[in-house]
Formats: structure tokens, sequence, C-alpha cells
């Protein structure tokens, strides 16, 4: 027992080495402001929505949100309607067909006057997953997700699978996007949204950013991208495309005081939405 455990240890020292050597390669990061001094802070019940790990702005108006559990929660999406700045309305919406391993993070599209959540299964902290999923879902009502799809996916770089964890999904230009966690240096993989049920999603690009890569979302004109981490909020201009975001981004916010961030989003408006794990949910209007 003394040996796993002196094992563990030294694996755990030498995994801490390296993600420092990652993000000391990244350049310092120029801060615009905090989350905390510039978003409005509201509190919804952790019971009630636990863990949140991802949200979307979809299905509703501008107040009301969706968001899901990590690993070991419910396989249930859960409704927020936000009203004068408290929550007024609780929902939850259990999902037939979709089983509940790591969801992590979930995107949206806005096609023809179509609303599209997609929830991604995406999460590997052992990264020991060489298939991971998306479902996609149409429709919610009387307790319940439909889900219409399932699109099972495996990471791919120089034609071999690669395996990482991964808490990051979005949607731009007619794909599925998503990131890997890693300090530092995160990749970029495409998920094709073809016909096709299993798909190869290729590797794309990366991005630098010295912090845990939680969620990600684009906003509905195609503009903004959105990457949040625990430690940073960041904004690319993607109106020309996703090619080399680190010469793309036009602000950084802290999210230094706003605990465990897991989820992001944008409403109709263009104001980004945060949410944590212990029940805080911040509107930021960003001006961009």
């Amino acid at each position: 027992m003394k040996r796993i455990i002196f094992i563990f240890t030294i694996l755990t020292f030498f995994s801490s080495c390296v993600i420092w050597k990652q993000a000391e390669k990244v350049e310092k990061t120029n801060v615009f402001g905090r989350v905390t001094d510039s978003a409005l802070k509201i509190k919804f019940d952790p019971l009630r929505a636990p863990e949140s790990s991802g949200v979307e702005n979809i299905f509703g108006d501008e107040g009301f949100f969706l968001t899901h559990g990590d690993s070991f929660c419910p396989s249930s999406l859960y409704g927020l309607q936000v009203e004068n700045d408290k929550v007024v309305r609780y929902e939850e919406y259990r999902l037939k067909g979709a089983l509940q391993f790591d969801w992590e993070d979930t995107a949206s599209s806005f096609i023809d006057g179509a609303s599209t959540l997609y929830l991604g299964d995406i999460g590997d902290n052992f990264r020991f997953r060489t298939w991971k999923s998306v479902y996609v879902i149409t429709r919610i009502g009387d307790g319940k997700a439909y889900v219409d799809r399932r699109i099972r996916f495996r990471c791919v770089r120089d034609q071999k699978t690669v395996y990482a964890d991964t808490e990051a999904l979005f949607f731009y230009g007619g794909d599925l996007y998503i990131l890997t966690k890693n300090y530092g240096r995160a990749l970029f993989f495409r998920i094709p949204l073809n016909e096709e049920d299993r798909v190869d999603a290729e590797y794309f690009g990366m991005v630098s950013i010295p912090s845990r890569i939680t969620s990600a979302a684009v906003n509905r004109e195609q503009t903004l991208l959105a990457v949040l981490s625990l430690d940073f909020l960041y904004l690319y201009d993607v109106s020309d495309g996703l090619d080399e975001p680190d010469s793309r981004v036009v602000r950084v916010y802290s999210t230094d005081g706003c605990r465990q961030c897991e989820g992001v989003c944008f409403t109709e408006d263009g104001t980004v939405v945060i949410t944590n794990e212990q029940g805080d949910l911040y509107l930021l209007k960003t001006g961009l």
C-alpha cells in the first residue's frame, strides 16, 4: 500500500511539473477587469440544479437558462427562469436515451428559426475514452428532454486517436468544436455535423490559455467566441474564422472570486452568462 501511495505521489508531482512548464510558456495575460466587479450576480439553488457544468439560453426567453450536472449527477437538464434579478422558477427535464457519464458542456445553434441544443458527454479525467458522445436535442417539455440523435466521435491528430480531457463544446459555422482542458496549449477538434453518427473529430488548431478550460460558447451572430477557464474568461473575434485565435483576443476577464466556473453562454442580446458549481450565475454585459 505504501508503495502504491509513493507511486501516485511521484506521478502527481511529475504531472504538476509538466503543467507548470506548459503554463510558463504562455505569455502573461493582459486582464481587462474582473467578472465579480462587472457582472450581475444571481444565486440559484445548487440542490435543484446540481453541479452546474454547462449553460445555454435556448428554448425560452431571454431569462430562461438550461444547465446540467457533472458526472454522477442525474441524467437531467435543469431550467432556471430569471426575473427581476432572481430565479423565480425551476424545471427538471429527464433525458430519454442519454445516460449521464461525464457531461461537461452544452452548445446551441439557431438555424432558420430552429433551435438545437448539443449536450457533450465529453469528459475524460483519466484519458482512457476512445469514443465520446454529443446528444442532439431539439425540444423539451412535460418534464422531458427529447434526444433526436447521438453522435459518437473520437479526437484524431495525424491519423492517431488523441486521449485528452475535454470540457468545452461550441457550435460555429455549421459544425461543433471541442477544446482540451490543458494548461498552456489547448487543442481544437472539429466534429462534423453531417448525417453520420460515428465520426472522427480532426485536429483543427490550438489556443494559449494558462488555466484549465471548462467551457466555451459562440454568440448568435457567430462573431465572438468565449472560452472559460478556472481563472479567466477569454473573448475572441471570430467574425473571419477560427484560425490563429491567439491573435484574435479582444478582451480577457479574471474569474478570481467566482469559485469553480464551469459553464458559459451568450444570450440573444450578447450578454455573457457564467455559472459555477456552487449555485452562482453571472450576467456580464461586455459592450462588444
